[in-house]
């Protein structure tokens, strides 16, 4: 039943890289838009998606999540950066997605290492 359910939830990655690359399309055009969620959104459908696939890919897990986490805090670490008049509440809570996304990216790779385990 937990199974049917993850495989059920596996097939949301296309939508959520799709969603992550509308709000990257948003930033080019509106600047001031942040987008440190939305690379660990691609990020995480990514490896939504390559979880799915019926061959054991735990290897390529753990690129992605290595790939997914250092572009995301990079994204968050450009903005606070680049942020001259403080950080906004709109800026505050794409850093809280983020991390809550990227907390989501390490639990998925670590629960896949685990069952794959176990087998």
């Amino acid at each position: 039943m937990l199974r049917d359910q993850i495989q059920e939830f596996q097939k949301n990655g296309p939508a959520l890289i799709a969603a992550g690359m509308m709000i990257v399309l948003t930033a080019i055009l509106y600047p001031g838009v942040p987008i440190a969620s939305a690379v660990l959104l691609i990020g995480y459908g990514a490896l939504l998606t390559l979880f799915a696939r019926p061959s054991r890919q735990e290897l390529f897990g753990l690129m992605s999540l290595t790939v997914y986490a250092s572009l995301g805090c990079l994204a968050v670490a450009a903005q606070t950066h680049a942020a001259t008049g403080g950080l906004g509440y709109v800026l505050m809570a794409d850093h809280l997605l983020a991390t809550a996304l990227l907390a989501l990216l390490i639990k998925t790779v670590l629960q896949r290492l685990s069952f794959s385990s176990t087998q």
